[in-house]
């Protein structure tokens, strides 16, 4: 709800969490012409379980209309994601003929390369990114399809860049955990809020301003999870989810530099002598922090199910 925010954990429903760095300014996000409202937040931490997740959020009416909205070609920006390449060499240790499921395929940028040693099947919302799925030989199923099992059960299931999205995660992950085939693997990629050292500014790092972006897991929350859906940790690779070159690293990190420098200490000496540089004076007055994108700030999480369930 916007108007009264969040009073509870959206994965444990404890209503216990701390409120971590300070509250954040809202935004808007312009998608094929209409405009999102995100408004003013605070990141908190659920005392239980461990996840970050913003005290104020799109309506689930608003989040449905956004995804609706975003183009294809949204999903498609690069083909060398560091997070893709791990969940890649997963699959290529599959046995030919293994059934894969990638929750939130999009356009089957992870599995179109997969799609003619293993059977392949997508669960992907906006119809544009699914047709281009279905083109690369991922079967597209609903939902509700692999709720009621009609899908069969996977040796094998992604959730890429979607546990973020997630206004119910665990419901998610449960639902995930029961489609699996005894010693299947689930691979969660998402953000690492451990990753973030800011965590003064944590509200205003880049993860968090996407509208759609709702929480971050820590890595606390990962056997909280894996035990609550019952399956075990198997792997935990922290890594960044974009291939940054060096030589454009330089900038974003002056920028970052420079922005927390006046939010931290306006009076300073370093502030003062930042005012001086004309490209820089101006991070004072920034509405939110740059975006660093080759930080190790994500995490691909490889959950296993027991070969031999108890009876």
């Amino acid at each position: 709800m916007t108007s009264d925010g969040l009073s509870s954990c959206p994965a444990c429903g404890d209503t216990v969490s701390t409120q971590v760095g300070q509250p954040a300014t809202g935004f808007n996000s312009v998608i094929a012409g209409e405009t999102f409202h995100q408004p003013a937040y605070s990141i908190r931490c659920c005392t239980s379980c461990g996840l970050y997740f913003k005290s104020h959020t799109l309506t689930p009416e608003l989040l449905t209309a956004y995804y609706a909205r975003l183009e294809s070609a949204t999903f498609e920006v690069d083909d060398n994601f560091p997070t893709d390449q791990i969940a890649r060499d997963a699959l290529t240790r599959l046995p030919d003929g293994s059934r894969v499921l990638d929750f939130g395929c999009s356009t089957g940028r992870i599995l179109k390369g997969h799609a003619g040693r293993l059977h392949c099947v997508g669960v992907e919302p906006n119809a544009a990114a699914a047709a281009i799925a279905r083109e690369r030989g991922i079967r597209i199923v609903t939902e509700q399809e692999l709720r009621d099992g009609r899908t069969g059960d996977f040796d094998a299931i992604l959730l890429a860049d979607v546990y973020e999205h997630l206004s119910h995660p665990v419901a998610v992950s449960e639902m995930l955990a029961a489609r699996l085939k005894p010693g299947g693997w689930l691979a969660i990629v998402t953000g690492n809020a451990d990753a973030i050292h800011t965590k003064q500014f944590i509200g205003e790092y880049w993860y968090f301003r996407l509208p759609d972006h709702l929480l971050m897991l820590s890595e606390r929350h990962v056997p909280w999870l894996a035990h609550r859906v019952g399956l075990t940790v198997r792997a935990m690779h922290r890594c960044s989810h974009y291939d940054t070159p060096v030589t454009q690293r330089i900038v974003p990190w002056v920028r970052s530099f420079a922005y927390h420098e006046f939010r931290s200490s306006r009076g300073g000496l370093v502030a003062s002598a930042l005012r001086l540089v004309p490209g820089l004076r101006r991070a004072e007055h920034w509405p939110s922090a740059p975006a660093l994108m080759y930080t190790k700030d994500h995490v691909v999480v490889v959950l296993q199910k027991p070969r031999c369930m108890d009876s």
